[in-house]
């Protein structure tokens, strides 16, 4: 979750390390800090909060014509112990000799503390990373390289670290083990890089070195060496698209609502060069190519969070258009299972970042059954699209801030272009419905746009709900993902307690809470469950409930109405998850929340 960031060079830390945190902080920004040093001395910067608390200090700290060799750099989302300086990175040992940034989770970290206090060491902070500093000192080799090597095997599960010493001034380390961590350098190596992910280094480089799991790259006097599992390995750049990770916010409020803005733009690259819309067919090249070697009857898709819910209405396209077996496992929970791999069943891994810690470790195991395994990925070069056998990237471009809104819309469109794909090997049902899916999938971009144009309109009603503070998000059959996916966008930005659940759900229970204070939002375009929808309604109503209507009718019984455009049945998700998208934008505008950083929450959820 936290992002990191190291460099070898002779650039001016005062002018650049900040923007280089700032492009790390959608992964975290409780806190931020830096140490920079050269070969004589160090200085070290920390602030809790945002990036843009750490300026001031620094301004403070650095001269302006200040020159560092070697720079360490951390944004920190809290894992173990609560936001304040002293869990603040970098940590250090003891003897203050040795300093480190981490991103991951050390599950033994107790254990090793308990063990380094049983030795009288002190400990300032209640972080997992501080017990690795003081390891470091106590195995203290006299080379930072050996002792690191000799310290790593003793850590449990997950990091990305640098390490730098006092001792070898000339030195830094990065080491990578489930946690993400990119390493590149320029062509007359004197600035070498390190980040926790591409979007940093899209500002100065063009190709990365992805380094994989248990894998080093040892930094010594602007030379440098890669080792994987302790051998010397040789390993090539890959090329990253610049142009795609470079985002900036231009005259939008927000980047949530510059991303909300994006998607008809986005759903066009998705169908660019999958399908033929002149002869309403899917091209059948790259990732389909690779799925025709092999016969599958069922799909399992795995995914965490906003690409679950996409998952959810990738189900229901595979068992209603292509007729096939198909469920969906939240990543977290799926390795605790039982799993039985299947040779004619696809696993299906769904990410937004690619670096989903819940995700990766149960696709590790898969591949280790040699269960066939495809993902649909946003990042090109991440773990996940390096893990798998097959892919489609979902085109949706860099999303920067926390609350997915394109790369939902993306998911989805890809996952219906794979139901398609199935449909079309199988012909289950009848193709006239096949061509006319397609036929509509090629106006959804302009229907979106007619929908944004009601923005204002979407915020009027929002002005009228805002002062809630509880919500039901109801729906029936297609538009369940629409309605979990719209409630987590509801509470993540706005603060503001919602639950999903299905309309006739709600005489099961849930019933028992609405009342005049707990108004509900229904998804009910007007396909064939349009009249059990008024129905529920009524219920809602009947119980002194408020009702927002999101439909392409207006609802009369309802106490507000957004209302969409008309598309086909199969297509309404994209337009209702859009309106829910906007609803809950605007709601939290109104709050005053700080929409692109949500309290306590960090966009790459890289530990578990």
């Amino acid at each position: 979750m936290c992002g990191i960031f190291g460099y070898v060079g002779k650039q001016n830390a005062s002018k650049v390390l900040i923007h280089w945190l700032e492009k790390l902080e959608y992964r975290g920004y409780d806190s931020a800090w830096f140490v920079v040093w050269n070969t004589s001395w160090l200085q070290l910067v920390k602030s809790v909060g945002k990036v843009s608390y750490l300026t001031a200090k620094s301004e403070n700290t650095l001269v302006a014509d200040e020159t560092f060799s070697y720079w360490i750099a951390h944004t920190r989302w809290a894992t173990h112990g609560w936001v304040t300086e002293n869990n603040c990175h970098p940590h250090y040992s003891e003897n203050e000799k040795i300093y480190l940034v981490h991103n991951g989770i050390i599950e033994n970290y107790k254990e090793l503390k308990d063990s380094l206090v049983a030795k009288w060491y002190k400990f300032y902070s209640e972080t997992d990373s501080e017990v690795v500093a003081k390891l470091i000192e106590d195995s203290w080799e006299w080379n930072l390289l050996k002792t690191v090597e000799k310290v790593l095997p003793t850590l449990e599960w997950a990091y990305a670290f640098l390490f730098i010493s006092k001792e070898n001034p000339d030195e830094i380390i990065g080491v990578k083990y489930w946690s993400p961590l990119v390493f590149w350098y320029s062509n007359d190596k004197k600035d070498l890089y390190f980040s926790s992910d591409t979007q940093a280094l899209a500002w100065v480089v063009e190709n990365i070195i992805f380094l994989d799991d248990w894998e080093l790259v040892h930094i010594k006097s602007s030379d440098y060496t890669i080792k994987s599992e302790w051998k010397l390995v040789s390993k090539s750049a890959e090329k990253i698209d610049v142009a795609s990770l470079k985002a900036e916010k231009w005259d939008f409020k927000h980047f949530m609502l510059k991303e909300i803005f994006e998607q008809p733009k986005v759903l066009n690259d998705v169908f660019r060069w999958r399908i033929d819309f002149e002869n309403l067919k899917l091209n059948k090249a790259g990732s389909f190519e690779e799925l025709d070697k092999f016969e599958f009857d069922k799909v399992v898709f795995v995914a965490c969070g906003t690409s679950y819910h996409a998952w959810w209405l990738g189900t229901y396209w595979l068992q209603d258009l292509a007729g096939m077996d198909s469920s969906v496992e939240v990543a977290s929970e799926y390795e605790y299972k039982n799993i039985r791999v299947e040779a004619k069943t696809l696993y299906v891994f769904i990410s937004q970042s690619g670096e989903t810690a819940d995700s990766i470790e149960p696709l590790k195991y898969l591949k280790s059954k040699w269960a066939h395994t495809f993902w649909i990925v946003n990042v090109v070069g991440s773990t996940i699209s390096r893990l798998t056998d097959s892919w489609m990237f979902t085109r949706a471009g860099t999303e920067v801030w926390v609350a997915s809104t394109k790369a939902f819309t993306a998911q989805i469109c890809t996952i219906l272009i794979l139901a398609l794909y199935f449909w079309e090997k199988n012909w289950n049902l009848w193709r006239q419905k096949y061509r006319q899916i397609i036929q509509e999938l090629q106006k959804i971009p302009g229907i979106i746009d007619e929908l944004l144009k009601e923005s204002e309109e979407i915020r009027k009603v929002a002005q009228e709900i805002k002062d809630y503070k509880q919500f039901f998000f109801l729906w029936r059959h297609l538009e369940l993902a629409v309605a979990y996916e719209s409630s987590l966008k509801f509470k993540e930005i706005s603060y503001l307690n919602s639950q999903a659940l299905p309309s006739w759900e709600l005489k099961h229970g849930s019933l028992a809470l609405v009342d005049k204070d707990f108004p509900s939002v229904i998804f009910m375009p007007s396909d064939f469950l349009y009249e059990k929808n008024l129905s529920s309604i009524q219920e809602v109503k009947a119980r002194n409930g408020k009702i927002l209507a999101v439909s392409n009718k207006k609802i009369d019984s309802a106490t507000w109405n957004v209302i969409i455009p008309e598309t086909i049945e199969e297509t309404y998700p994209f337009i209702t998850a859009i309106a829910g998208q906007l609803i809950a934008y605007h709601t939290a505008d109104l709050l005053w929340r700080d929409i692109d950083k949500p309290r306590n929450l960090a966009k790459s959820v890289t530990v578990k």
